[in-house]
């Protein structure tokens, strides 16, 4: 593996161990400020989602298979979740005016970064990489 990849899969890394960190944050956020039932249970599925997404990171700086298919899978569900959840946050008023400007600020960092997270993940030499990873079995003991 060169230095440039091996440089490029520390960073991915990274950047999905922050995006994990903001999703958990805000879904504890989430369901210590809001107002009803239907935030709180956003928030529950928001700190899961980052929980899987600090997985995703961990395994990244672990090259493990199957971290390529988890990691896009986890991104794409934190931006449709994230954003949806932001409407109907909205929409309900599950929480007061001052943490849902926190809460849209969150969003927002957490989906550009879910976003790069991709693009970087769908560059050929990275899919290859990880992807070949992937179908690399554990020796079985």
């Amino acid at each position: 593996m060169s230095a440039n990849l091996s440089t490029r899969v520390l960073l991915l890394a990274i950047l999905e161990l922050i995006v994990g960190g903001v999703v958990v944050l805000g879904g504890a956020a989430l369901i210590s400020f809001s107002v009803d039932a239907s935030g709180k249970g956003l928030g529950i599925v928001h700190a899961i989602l980052g929980l899987v997404g600090l997985s995703a990171g961990v395994l990244l700086l672990a090259k493990k298979g199957m971290v390529w298919t988890l990691t896009v899978w986890t991104n794409v569900l934190i931006i449709v979740f994230s954003t949806a959840s932001e409407v109907a946050l909205f929409g309900a008023g599950s929480l007061p005016s001052d943490q849902f400007v926190d809460s849209i600020t969150g969003t927002s960092v957490a989906v550009v970064i879910a976003a790069v997270v991709i693009v970087l993940l769908m560059k050929s030499d990275m899919k290859l990489f990880l992807r070949k990873r992937q179908g690399q079995a554990s020796p079985s003991p």
